[in-house]
This record gives C-alpha cells, structure tokens and sequence, in this order.
C-alpha cells in the first residue's frame, strides 16, 4: 500500500473518533468545535517541523533574504518566529471566539436548541476525557502524515521554508470557516444529531482533500539544491 493511501486511511481512522462521540456518548457542539480548534494549533506545531526540515531554497522573490540573496538556515531563523507569531494569533483569537460562542454563550443561547442528543452547545455538554482522547489521536494522525509523507516520501526537499510557512492557511481557514459555519447551523436548526454528524462528514471529506492535494503537491517536480 503507498504511504500516501496509508496517512490518508489513517486520517478518515481518526476523524471517525468524533463521529463515534456524538453518535454513542451524546457529545455537544462545544466539544466537536473545541476539538478541531485543538486541532488547529496540532496543524501548526507540525508546520513548525516542516519549515525547518525544509531543503528547498527561499526564492529569490521572497522577502525572507539575507544580502539580497535567498537564505538557508538564517532565513528559518527569521521564518519559524514569523510563523508561530503570526499563526499563534490567528489560533488564539479563532479559540477565543469558540470558547465566547460556544462555550460561554452557548448554554444561553443553544439551550432551547437541545435535541435527544443532549446539549447541543455550552459548557454543560462539554466532555473534557473524550475530547482529550480525541485531541490525542488527531496528534498522532498528523504525526503519521509528518513521518510517512514529509520525511518518508522526502517531500522536505520540494518545499522552501517561505512555501511551507504560508502552506496551512488556506486548508485551516476553509475547514474551519465551514466547522463554524456548521456550528450556527446546527444551534439554528436544533436537531444536533443529523447536523452534528454532518459537519463531521463534510469535515473529514474537506481534510481528506487538502491532505491529498497537499502532498501531491510537494512531491511534484524534482528535488534542487538543499539549505540546511
């Protein structure tokens, strides 16, 4: 089996665990969005990784150079700090409007919204152990990715730090624009078993594509000279 069909196997395997939370033990929205929030902040800690295993060199039209000619290591130096700078506020400020939401606000104004599947937001449905054997797997589902693909399939060498910087946004942003999106709908609609089961399956479709096209994108094209 390649190890692309591997990580990506394992990666339907794991986002099956929140699947299993709403439809057997009654999870709340809260818990399924603080979940991938969680799992934001798993994205960038293995971005982090990759920008600075990353071999390919910093194009000469990016602005991370040093004399005006593409950088190796000294450009990471600049890039990983850039990274987790910019990358941590867009995480912070995405949990703090979860937690306000559909934590705080939750139990005020999703109470009428519950269903025979409990508590749809608030923090009176949250459940802290399964969200946390959850936020485990995801952790290691990343992990697989990170050392089947980027280090085994050796995609570090087709990808420059400045590229792998900018490289999550666009599959974060949109997963979680339409986990949010998802959420209202389902406080909207007040039937969280179908909507919740919902977002989990448009969820791992959506990750299931930009897991894919992802790599195929960095195994594209020949390896170039290395920066370390």
């Amino acid at each position: 089996m390649p190890r692309q069909m591997l990580s990506a196997l394992f990666l339907i395997a794991v986002n099956t665990v929140p699947l299993v939370g709403v439809l057997l033990f009654d999870w709340s929205l809260f818990s399924i969005v603080f979940l991938y929030w969680i799992e934001n902040g798993i994205v960038g800690f293995f971005n982090v990784l990759k920008i600075a295993w990353a071999r390919k060199p910093v194009s000469p039209e990016s602005r991370f150079t040093v004399n005006n000619r593409p950088a190796g290591r000294a450009s990471k130096l600049v890039i990983i700090p850039s990274f987790i700078f910019h990358y941590g506020m867009f995480w912070v400020v995405h949990g703090v409007f979860v937690i306000v939401f559909f934590g705080l606000l939750g139990d005020r104004f999703f109470a009428d919204s519950s269903g025979p599947s409990g508590d749809i937001g608030g923090f009176s449905g949250f459940e802290p152990r399964g969200v946390a054997i959850a936020a485990a797997a995801l952790l290691l589902s990343h992990g697989v990715s990170f050392v089947v693909n980027f280090l085994g399939e050796r995609e570090y060498l087709n990808v420059s730090p400045d590229e792998q910087m900018i490289e999550p946004y666009s599959r974060v942003v949109v997963l979680h624009a339409t986990i949010l999106g998802g959420g209202f709908l389902a406080a909207y609609l007040g039937t969280p078993l179908a909507s919740l089961v919902l977002m989990i399956v448009l969820k791992t479709a959506l990750d299931l594509r930009a897991h894919l096209k992802e790599h195929r994108k960095a195994q594209q094209g020949p390896a170039t000279t290395t920066v370390t």
